[in-house]
């Protein structure tokens, strides 16, 4: 590929990793956005189904034969697997597994974790159980927009154009790369640094001493269009890179190119 191509590929996929990376960070913000507006204690099944359910303890348990539930369902059955401490906060917990039958209809359902032969101090809130007929119903009460509309957890959705992302700058810094050498070749370089300073501005390029560059060198600096819009002095050179000075009535930008074509 010609510099031109390489350019216009660059230019190309840096977009397109740009608004993957606007995607991916909407997508995981709409998870935790659904995340936050479903309730910890809100399960949503399907007829037939087993989910893991884990929930806290008011009271102190020390065998998970202590434990009960109460259910205004029949098709509800939970069992009791361990006790654990919570992962973030502490506290005492419990883990289980729910089990929902086949036969269950579409509604919402509770479920009330108690000890045995007692009552809890300050009671738990119940659980609310949501059983939908269907996965398609299920979907279309999600709280995410991407779940709902896409069917994808956002979470995976994210995970999608993670690679796409490091794909695409990888690819970016390839192409960069290769033209930074076309234009070294021809004896032009882009502004990777621009400072404003007193009288107008400093930047820095890749020209250096290996390219002929010296200090007191008068370049050009051409726009994206091909225009020559300013001129610079070189005020330091080491071998691959340089500093100039571009007077301030000038206009310049990063991206810009310095070229050795008229000093």
């Amino acid at each position: 590929m010609n510099l031109t191509e390489i350019t216009k590929w660059r230019n190309f996929i840096g977009k397109a990793g740009a608004l993957f990376s606007v995607l991916i960070f909407l997508i995981l913000l709409d998870g935790l956005i659904a995340r936050f507006r479903e309730p910890a204690n809100v399960f949503k099944v399907l007829p037939g189904t087993t989910v893991e359910i884990n929930g806290p303890l008011a009271g102190e348990i020390k065998d998970l034969r202590d434990l009960t539930y109460r259910s205004d369902s029949p098709h509800l059955e939970l069992t009791f697997f361990t006790l654990h401490q919570g992962y973030f906060l502490g506290g005492d917990m419990w883990r289980g597994e729910l089990k929902v039958s086949p036969r269950i209809s579409p509604g919402e359902y509770h479920l009330t974790i108690m000890p045995k032969g007692q009552a809890w101090a300050k009671p738990l809130p119940p659980f609310s159980i949501l059983a939908y007929a269907d996965h398609r119903s299920r979907q279309e009460a999600a709280k995410s927009l991407v779940l709902r509309h896409t069917g994808f957890s956002p979470w995976l959705a994210g995970a999608f154009f993670v690679p796409l992302i490091l794909l695409a700058f990888g690819a970016v810094f390839f192409l960069s790369q290769r033209r930074d050498a076309l234009l070294a070749l021809e004896g032009k370089a882009e502004i990777y640094r621009l400072a404003r300073g007193e009288g107008g501005f400093a930047v820095r390029f890749g020209l250096g001493a290996v390219q002929g560059v010296a200090v007191g060198d008068r370049l050009t600096i051409i726009d994206a269009w091909g225009r020559i819009v300013a001129t610079c002095e070189v005020q330091e050179v080491n071998a691959t890179d340089s500093l100039a000075q571009v007077p301030g009535d000038q206009e310049v930008k990063v991206g810009y190119i310095v070229s050795l074509g008229q000093r």
